[in-house]
Order: C-alpha cells, then sequence, then structure tokens
C-alpha cells in the first residue's frame, strides 16, 4: 500500500476474506486520501445485466469541486438494450443567502428495436432541465423558484418501471416571491405557475396504447396550464378597538383579518366533440383537433370578524362572520332551449361581483373532578370533560336573499316538478354558487382521565385514557337531520401497549334490498332509537424485547445462592456456557425485539353486506452474535388465514467489509438481494452485488 498524504491510497492487491478464505479480489485500487474534505475526482461505476436493460455500467463520472460555493457532477450510463443517458448535475449554496441546484438530464435511446447497433439511427433525444433556487433576502423577503423544462416524455413512457410513472407525465415549474412586514401583520406575494402534461399528443391519439377515449361530448382535457399573474396581499389577525388599558372592554376582543387575491389563469385544453350518434372524438369531422384556448381572471377578497367573550368566567364563546367577494371580467348567461330542457351556456364578458358568506358561533368549557384513589402507587383520578357546542349557518345564495333576487343563478321548472339550475359565475374564478341552506349545529365531549402516581417519592401525572364522542344537526336538510356519531378511545396501557378505537354510528334506518340509507330512525324490538354500529377499526401496538444475560449477575447469583443442591449446581455450570458465549459476542444491551401490531376494522353501512379486514404485521430482530444480526418481517391476514408478504434479511460484519442478504419470498419486490460491500463511506463504490426476481441481474 501507498499513501500519498492528502492526495490518494494506492493499494494492491485487494481481496475479500470471509472467515480467512480469499473469496473476492482486484488486482488494485486508487482511493482519494484528502481527510474527508470536498475534493474533485472520478466517480466510481456500477455493472450489472437484467432482462430490461440488459448489459449496463451507470454511474461513471467525474466530481468537480471548484470552490466552497458549488460543485458539480458528470455522470453517464450505458445500457445495451436501451441507449445511454448524460447527467449533469450542479449545486450551489451561500449560507443564509441561498442554495439551490441545475439539473441537465439528457437520454439517447432506442425507437424501435434493442439492437444498440442502431443507436446513432433508430434512436430518439428527450432533454429534461430542472433548476431550484431558495433565497431569503433582506427584510423577510423570499425568492423560491422549481422550473422544469421537457422536450417530451417518451424515454419514462417506454422505459418507466410502473404505470404511474409511465402515464404521470408531467412539467411542473413555479416561481414565487413573497414580503412580509411584521409589525404591521402585512404580506404581499406573486407567484407563476405552469402545469404542462408530456403526454398530451398520445392521450388524444386513438392509435395510441396511452389514448382516453371520452365518453360524451364536452369532455375536456388538459394540455396546459398557466397562472400567471397571481397576486396575494394578506393582513393577520388585528384588534378591530385596540386599546392600551388594563381594564379591556367586550368589545377590545373582537378581531378581523383581510385578504385579496388576484388570479390569471391560461388554459390551453381538448374539447370532446360527437362526430356521429354516440360516438365521441378529441377531433372534428376535418379531423383537426379540437383545441380550445381558455383565460380566466378576476379578484376574490375575503375578511372575517371574531368576538371571543367570556361568560360566567368559564364559558368560552366565539361568534364569526366571514365573507367573500368575488370580481370577474367575465360570467355566462344560459339562455333556455325547449328543444333539450336545457339552458345553453353563453359567454358575456364584462365585470360581475358576488358576495356570499358564513356565520357561526362556537362555545366550550372545561369541567374538572378529583377522585382520591389511593391504590398502591396511584393516589388519585382525575376527569377532565371538555363540552363542546357549535351552530352555523349558509345562506342558499340561489334563492332571494331577505326578498331580495341577487341574479346569481336561473332557474326553470320542467316537467314532473323537476328543476334546471344555471349558475352565472360556474367556471370563473369564482366558482360554484353555494346552492343549499347549511343550518347545522355541532356537539360533541372530550374526556381525559389521569392518574397521579407516586414514584420514587415524586408525584408523576400519568394519562389513562382519551375519549371523545361528536354528532352534529342540520335544520335546513329535509330529512336525515341527524349526524352519525363518531367516537375514539385511545389508551396507553402500563406505558407500553397502544390501544386505538374508533366507531361511526347511524342514527337511522338501512334498506338492505335497495341498498339506500331510510329516512327513518332505527329502532330496536322495544321501539327504543338504536344507533347502528356502521364502522368501528380497532389496532393496538406492543414491543417486547430481550437483554442479553450479564455475567456479572449469574456470577453473584451463583455465589450467593448457598440453597443449591449438588444437582442444580450442575445444571447451572451447563447453562452457565451458553450466556458467557453470547456475552462475548454481543455488543449490545438488546439480544432480540420483536415489534407486533394488529389491526381490525369492520364496514357495516349494509348490515347485509358487511366487510372486515384482520391484519398482523411483525418485525423481529436477533443480534445471534457480534457480528451476525438476522431480522424477520411479516404480514398476516388472519380473516383468511394467509401470509400475505414475508421477508428475512441477514447481515455480518466482516471487519472492512459488511455482507447483507434479503430476501422477499412473496408478495410485492419479491426476490432476492444479495450483496458485500467496504463499510467505509469512501469506498462505497467497491461492492459486489446480485439480484433475482423482477429486477433480477448483478453488478459490480
Amino acid at each position: 500500500m501507498k499513501i500519498i498524504q492528502n492526495d490518494i491510497v494506492v493499494a494492491r492487491p485487494i481481496i475479500l476474506h470471509i472467515s480467512q478464505i480469499p473469496v473476492l479480489g482486484i488486482p488494485f485500487g486508487i482511493f482519494p486520501h484528502k481527510g474527508g474534505q470536498r475534493h474533485s475526482g472520478w466517480i466510481m461505476p456500477s455493472y450489472g445485466d437484467n432482462k430490461n436493460r440488459g448489459q449496463y455500467i451507470q454511474g461513471l463520472g467525474f466530481y468537480w469541486a471548484p470552490s466552497d460555493y458549488w460543485d458539480s457532477k458528470l455522470t453517464m450510463g450505458f445500457a445495451d438494450k436501451q441507449g445511454y443517458t448524460f447527467n449533469v448535475n450542479t449545486q450551489y449554496k451561500l449560507r443564509y443567502k441561498f442554495n439551490g441546484s441545475l439539473n441537465f438530464f439528457n437520454r439517447q435511446f432506442l425507437s424501435g428495436t434493442k439492437n444498440i447497433a442502431d443507436i446513432f439511427g433508430d434512436k430518439k433525444t428527450s432533454t429534461t432541465v430542472r433548476w431550484n433556487h431558495k433565497q431569503e433576502m433582506r427584510n423577510d423577503q423570499s425568492l423560491n423558484a422549481n422550473i422544469t423544462y421537457s422536450t417530451s416524455g417518451d424515454y419514462n413512457k417506454k422505459y418507466g418501471l410502473t404505470e404511474t410513472e409511465r402515464m404521470d407525465q408531467k412539467a411542473i415549474s413555479n416561481i414565487s416571491y413573497s414580503k412580509r412586514w411584521p409589525e404591521s401583520k402585512n404580506s404581499v406575494s406573486f407567484s407563476y405557475y405552469s402545469n404542462q402534461d408530456l403526454l398530451i399528443k398520445d392521450k388524444i391519439d386513438d392509435n395510441s396504447k396511452y389514448y382516453i377515449k371520452p365518453n360524451r361530448k364536452g369532455t375536456q382535457i388538459n394540455s396546459k396550464n398557466q397562472t400567471f399573474p397571481k397576486f396575494s396581499f394578506r393582513h393577520g389577525q388585528s384588534n378591530l378597538f385596540s386599546t392600551t388599558a388594563i381594564d379591556k372592554k367586550w368589545f377590545n376582543t373582537i378581531t378581523w383579518n383581510y385578504g385579496l387575491n388576484y388570479t390569471n389563469i391560461e388554459r390551453i385544453y381538448f374539447e370532446s366533440v360527437e362526430i356521429d350518434s354516440n360516438v365521441f372524438s378529441w377531433k372534428n369531422d376535418n379531423l383537426s383537433e379540437n383545441k380550445i384556448n381558455d383565460e380566466n381572471n378576476g379578484w376574490i377578497h375575503t375578511t372575517s370578524i371574531n368576538a371571543p367573550q367570556k361568560l360566567f368566567k368559564y364559558i368560552s364563546i366565539n361568534p364569526r362572520l366571514s365573507l367573500k367577494s368575488a370580481w370577474v371580467n367575465k360570467t355566462y348567461d344560459g339562455i333556455w332551449n325547449d328543444s333539450l330542457n336545457v339552458f345553453d351556456k353563453i359567454e358575456n364578458n364584462g365585470f360581475a361581483t358576488r358576495t356570499t358568506g358564513s356565520f357561526s358561533l362556537n362555545s366550550s368549557t372545561q369541567i374538572y373532578g378529583l377522585v382520591p384513589i389511593p391504590f398502591g402507587p396511584v393516589k388519585s383520578i382525575r376527569h377532565v370533560m371538555s363540552p363542546t357546542i357549535g351552530y352555523s349557518w349558509t345562506p342558499d345564495f340561489s334563492e332571494d336573499f331577505f326578498g331580495k333576487d341577487l341574479r346569481y343563478v336561473r332557474r326553470r321548472s320542467i316537467e314532473n316538478n323537476e328543476e334546471k339550475i344555471f349558475d352565472r359565475f360556474s367556471g370563473t374564478i369564482a366558482g360554484n354558487t353555494p346552492k343549499s341552506e347549511q343550518k347545522s349545529m355541532t356537539f360533541g365531549i372530550n374526556n381525559i382521565f389521569q392518574a397521579k402516581v407516586l414514584k420514587a417519592e415524586e408525584e408523576k401525572k400519568v394519562d389513562l385514557l382519551n375519549w371523545r364522542i361528536n354528532s352534529g344537526y342540520n335544520f335546513a336538510a329535509e330529512s336525515q337531520k341527524f349526524s352519525n356519531i363518531r367516537s375514539s378511545v385511545r389508551s396507553k396501557i402500563l406505558g407500553k401497549l397502544n390501544v386505538d378505537l374508533s366507531m361511526t354510528h347511524d342514527l337511522y334506518d338501512f334498506d338492505v334490498k335497495r341498498n339506500k340509507r331510510l329516512p327513518s330512525l332505527n329502532k330496536n324490538s322495544s321501539g327504543r332509537v338504536s344507533p347502528r354500529l356502521i364502522n368501528t377499526r380497532l389496532s393496538t401496538s406492543f414491543r417486547i424485547k430481550g437483554k442479553k444475560w450479564e455475567e456479572s449477575e449469574l456470577v453473584d447469583d451463583m455465589i450467593n445462592d448457598t440453597t443449591t443442591t449438588e444437582n442444580d449446581l450442575e445444571e447451572e455450570s451447563h447453562l452457565n456456557t451458553v450466556p458467557r458465549n453470547i456475552q462475548s459476542s454481543i455488543n449490545n444491551n438488546q439480544l432480540w425485539s420483536t415489534n407486533i401490531s394488529l389491526s381490525y376494522s369492520l364496514n357495516a353501512l349494509n348490515p347485509n353486506k358487511t366487510s372486515k379486514t384482520f391484519w398482523a404485521n411483525s418485525n423481529s430482530i436477533i443480534n445471534i452474535t457480534n457480528n451476525w444480526k438476522v431480522s424477520y418481517r411479516a404480514r398476516f391476514d388472519l380473516i383468511q388465514r394467509d401470509l400475505v408478504n414475508h421477508s428475512f434479511s441477514v447481515y455480518r460484519d466482516l471487519h472492512c467489509w459488511e455482507l447483507s442478504l434479503n430476501w422477499t419470498p412473496n408478495g410485492i419486490g419479491q426476490g432476492i438481494n444479495f450483496k458485500i460491500n467496504v463499510k467505509s463511506p469512501t469506498l462505497k463504490d467497491l461492492k459486489l452485488e446480485k439480484k433475482g426476481g423482477v429486477y433480477s441481474g448483478a453488478g459490480i
């Protein structure tokens, strides 16, 4: 071995020994020796062979660190069934100022063949550029950028490992700037957003396997969404009537906030047309694509007023009024079509406003109870009960409001008492107009049970049980006014066993034949209302572990126990050889550990079609010796009595090297992975790896 201080280490030969037996060797190795500092140098590649890529080399490159503020990594890969790739990743950082990265990824891949000799002829090129930047500026300013540019999604479409990766290919970019004034609680922000679908041409091409077939007229599929500019102003929670007086009046607690948003959205999309009876296409009769550019912008004002108060010193109430006003540059008129009994939608350019709002009132308090129960270390039990009740009202803005027609929607009655509604603001920045009145009351109780425990002459508070229950009532609903009753219980028994139970009860009856919830209350045989259990979930988890045998404790037991017989001493001497061996090989206090979790769920919305799941998961680790570790994971379906999946792992410390074996016999990720590598992070690329199963192959 030759060492050049602060430069390189040249070692020859390099041989892997297992139990003093030479297993693997290479003629020589050249490794950096810079004392942990960043430095330029070559990046060792990995080699392999698998069914999808063929023989490949990846990760070969050069790392360049010209200064303390930025660096760059150039890597390349080659696969004889795919092609080759180039990747340049540059990172920069100035502490407390800014940081970011610029990535350039170019792929030259085979198009209609897997013969690498055709790479210079029958090939396609795909390039992706990504820039991430984050900057904190003076006076509470910040700038964030995440920009992606891609020429096409052909590479991922062809070589993506999962269907989601192959289908969901989007180039998303966003830039945002914000400025805050903490003293005045004001802030502003400007942003840009773009979302482009790289597969749009394939999705509208009926000859492509990624074609999305429309099933009706007017179906839309987005090609590109762009939001610019988007401006926001916020004023945080402030007192409406601020005062510095010590004795504050009731109106001094009233607070308000305000928000303003301006958004301009440009959307490019394709809309399906009916080319024949019940035959729909993304293309017109002349086979031209039905591509539409749409621009939409407007202002949204939001404000809310809160007036928290105390009643009788113990009851907290908080009335809240929320208002939202939308200013848009266009709306839509609905012209009634007698022949089709529908509204024809016509765009109407011009300024229009719409104001909506809601009101809520919430109240809460806390009730304490203390029960002295001197039992062992437990001195007393405390019960904290927190009842809450709330009321909220959202008007129906499609109806007359206090006798005034707001003209937000149009209504038309047709046969069979059916009514058609046309919303002028649907499809604009304002969004849909609230068309149903909500008058709802919510109520619930949270119970906490705690114990005061005396431990080592010191009192400690221990949470025993947390029980929540809540429901609601909608005064504006025509039927089924009560909400479902939801309850949950959470406890940690003895500080080790976690238990979580959640339940949902329905007060209304159910028609099993029509699979429909009925408006009548569910009652038992005695005529009393009986809530139906429609959903429950019970889960628990715990951990058990064993510590190593302490040799000193065993020796002390042998010396102090003078009542043992001769036969007992012989057994003690025989057993003592095991812990002595383990003691010499275990380097921590934990010999083994097992984590077990159980989860049971029941869905009984339809009493005749209940569904149940009961899962058990376990994860066990055994430190056999100082160098050997074995772990086992398993997931069981206790209802079907089936072992869903399990995996084994073996780890062996080989001094400067380490060996790992992972085997998944079945389920997701089925296969085997065997690896021997050098421990040192500097030499992490020196490894031998063999994979089998879904991603089978070998590599060095």
